[in-house]
C-alpha cells in the first residue's frame, strides 16, 4: 500500500461531530471530483473506503439516502446549493462561507485530498498535490493552504491545475492540518531514518577520506625511505631515524597510532622523525 493510500485510509476514519465541517468536507469532495451532467452531479472513486465515506456524508449532511452503485456516486443537481456549490459559467464554484472557520477549512482540505490528492512516498520525495480542472478551484485551494501558513506552488499538467507542497516541513504540516496524525508520525520516522543514514554516510565518508589521506602520506614516506636506501644514505642516519624508517617500510598500512605503539615512542616523536625522513628522501630524489 502506498503512502498516499495510507493517508486516505486514515482520513476516512476521522469523525467530525460538527455538521458545518461535514458539509465542508462533502462540498470539497463534490467540487474537486464531481462532474455535472444535466440535472445530476456524478463522481467516481476506486476506493471503497472513500466511497463509503461520501455516502455517509451525503446521508448525514443532506439526508440523502439514495442507494449508490460503487464506484459511481450520483447526486441531484438541485441539492448542490445546500452545500454552497453553484454553476459559474459552466464550471463548479463554491460559496467561501462554507469554510469560513479553521475547523471547516481543515475539513475542506481533507475532502479535497480524499477526492483529488496524492502524497509521494517520503522515502523518495516529500510532495503533496491537489488536482483541479478549474483554475478558480485551484486558486481557492492555494488560498486555503496559505491560511494555515503553508506556501503552496502551482503548476499545469495536461488538463489539470495542480496545487502542491514540497519539502518535509510543508508536507508534515499539511498532514497535521487534515488530521492525519498517524501519517504525519510515519513521515517523521522516515525523516529520522534519513537523518541517521545521512549522518552515518557523512561519518563513513569522513573515515574513508582520512584513510585515503593516511595511505597517501604513508606511500610518500615509504617512497622517501626507498630513495634513502637506494642512495645509501639510510645507513648513515642515527638509530632513531633508522628504526622508524624500517618500521614504516615494513608496515605501510599502519596509522600513526599503531606505528607509535609498535616502535615504543610517542606519536609526536614518531611524526617528527617521519617528516625528517620525508624531507631527506625528497632532497635525495631532487
Amino acid at each position: 500500500m502506498s503512502f498516499s493510500s495510507d493517508v486516505k485510509k486514515e482520513l476516512c476514519t476521522i469523525s467530525d461531530k460538527n455538521l458545518c465541517c461535514r458539509r465542508s468536507e462533502l462540498a470539497a469532495i463534490l467540487l474537486f471530483g464531481g462532474n455535472v451532467e444535466g440535472e445530476r452531479l456524478t463522481l467516481r472513486t476506486e476506493r471503497s473506503d472513500v466511497f463509503r465515506r461520501i455516502c455517509g456524508l451525503l446521508k448525514r449532511v443532506l439526508g440523502y439516502g439514495e442507494v449508490q452503485a460503487e464506484p459511481v456516486i450520483s447526486v441531484p443537481r438541485r441539492r448542490l446549493d445546500e452545500l454552497g456549490l453553484f454553476d459559474d459559467g459552466g464550471d463548479m464554484a463554491i460559496d467561501e462561507e462554507v469554510f469560513d472557520s479553521d475547523c471547516c477549512k481543515r475539513a475542506f482540505f481533507r475532502g479535497a485530498f480524499l477526492m483529488a490528492g496524492t502524497a509521494a512516498d517520503p522515502r523518495k520525495n516529500y510532495r503533496l498535490e491537489l488536482f483541479a480542472y478549474n483554475r478558480a478551484v485551484a486558486a481557492l485551494a492555494s488560498e486555503m493552504l496559505e491560511s494555515f501558513g503553508l506556501e503552496p506552488k502551482s503548476a499545469r499538467r495536461k488538463n489539470y491545475n495542480i496545487v502542491y507542497l514540497e519539502n518535509y516541513e510543508a508536507v508534515s504540516d499539511a498532514l497535521l492540518v487534515m488530521g492525519a496524525q498517524k501519517s504525519m508520525l510515519a513521515l517523521s520516522y522516515v525523516q529520522i531514518e534519513k537523518d541517521i543514514s545521512n549522518e552515518s554516510n557523512r561519518r563513513s565518508n569522513f573515515l574513508i577520506a582520512n584513510m585515503d589521506r593516511a595511505m597517501t602520506v604513508s606511500a610518500n614516506q615509504c617512497a622517501a625511505i626507498d630513495e634513502l636506501a637506494r642512495t645509501g644514505m639510510l645507513e648513515t642516519l642515527d638509530e632513531g631515524l633508522k628504526s622508524v624508517a624500517y618500521a614504516r617500510a615494513e608496515n605501510p598500512e599502519m596509522n600513526l597510532t599503531e606505528l607509535a605503539e609498535l616502535t615504543g615512542i610517542s606519536k609526536s616523536t614518531l611524526s617528527r622523525r617521519l617528516n625528517k625522513l620525508l624531507e631527506l628522501g625528497s632532497g635525495q630524489a631532487g
